[in-house]
This record gives C-alpha cells, structure tokens and sequence, in this order.
C-alpha cells in the first residue's frame, strides 16, 4: 500500500486545457472589473475632449476690460496709406501618392476625442497604403514624378467628395522655381489684393487700434 501511495505522489499533475482555460478567462474578467471599479482611468481618455473649453478663454485683465464697458477708441495714424500684398500661404510640395483623406479631413473639427471616424479610419487608412502601394505606377501616371503640388488648406473636389488639400501648381513663369507655384484655378500672389477693411484700408497700415 505504501508503494502505491509513492507512486501516486511522483506522477506528475496533469491539468487540461480546459481549466487553464477557463482560469484564464476568469483572470480577464477579474482585470477589467478592477480597472472599471477605478475612480478615474490610468491615462488619458481618449474618447473625451479634455482640452480647454471656449468659454475658458479669458484672463482676468480682459474680463476686467469688458466688465468697464468703455466704448473702443479708433486712432488714426498721420502716415500715408502703404499698399501691404497679400502673403502667398499655398505651400509647395512634390506628388503625394499615398495620401489619406483622413489626413485632410476627420470627423468632428475642433474636437480633440475619438470618434466613430476614428474607429474607420483604422481599417481604411491601412487598406488605402496597401493599395496605394500596389497601385503606384497608376498614381505615378496621373501625376508624374516632380509634378508642383500646392496645399492651401482648403479640401479640393476628389472622387469621395471634399477629401483632397492637395491640388496641381501653376505659374506663368518658364524659369520659376517650385516655390513659385500657386494653384491655377487662382489668381498668381502678385495680384491677389491685400486685405481691406470697411474703409477700404488695410488693417495695421493706415489706421491703428
């Protein structure tokens, strides 16, 4: 009988998938009920915009200005009026074969939290690089290598609708250089008007507040 006990004692314990299994799940749902008991998440929550509100963006000198109600005071500067162009903000840059409208454009401007966007993108953006790669010689025809790109921070019409920044650059100039293209469905920056008020005087030139 003893020898029968000592055997039994030197086998190895043998336990089936199907407990460790089970012991696992039951670890997993141990987890997340700990970490959803917490008062606050570890990190970051992502699905909140926790950046500060409009209605935050004050200081206590300016409320204490706007709280004075004292009526503004225009001061006219006695220097002649100076014509002051416009700054070209298009910025130039090279073909973007693999560009992702969810790089122009999400969903929920100004809302810093992950949306049901998001969630599209993650599949859709990985989907359009792998295509984008196979397909690259088709984008390569469409716009060529060292083909003048603009970006002027407006979506530009795309077979998915406003999805594209980026549009074909134009200049009038033989010899220009890449950053002298501008887009061409508008007028070349020497000749864009500078910005006026309604007294047809631009702002921080003519007058002063």
């Amino acid at each position: 009988m003893a020898e029968v006990n000592a055997s039994l004692l030197n086998e190895p314990c043998a336990v089936s998938p199907r407990a460790v299994c089970s012991l696992f799940v039951v670890g997993c749902v141990l987890i997340g009920t700990l970490l959803t008991a917490c008062d606050a998440p570890p990190a970051v929550n992502p699905w909140r915009d926790d950046s500060i509100s409009a209605d935050k963006w004050s200081t206590p000198s300016q409320d204490g200005v706007l709280a004075a109600g004292h009526e503004p005071a225009l001061r006219q500067r006695q220097v002649p009026v100076a014509e002051a162009p416009r700054a070209f903000d298009d910025v130039p840059h090279y073909p973007l074969w693999w560009e992702d409208p969810f790089e122009d454009k999400g969903d929920g401007d100004g809302v810093f939290a992950w949306t049901w966007a998001d969630y599209l993108a993650m599949p859709y953006s990985y989907g359009r690089f792998l295509f984008n790669s196979v397909a690259s010689p088709v984008s390569v025809i469409v716009t060529p290598p060292g083909t003048a790109m603009v970006s002027d921070g407006d979506l530009s019409p795309g077979l998915l609708g406003y999805d594209h920044d980026a549009a074909k650059g134009f200049t009038p100039e033989p010899t220009a250089e890449r950053t002298d293209f501008f887009r061409e469905d508008l007028p070349p920056p020497d000749v864009c008007p500078a910005p006026t008020d309604e007294a047809g005087e631009t702002p921080g030139v003519g007058a002063g507040g």
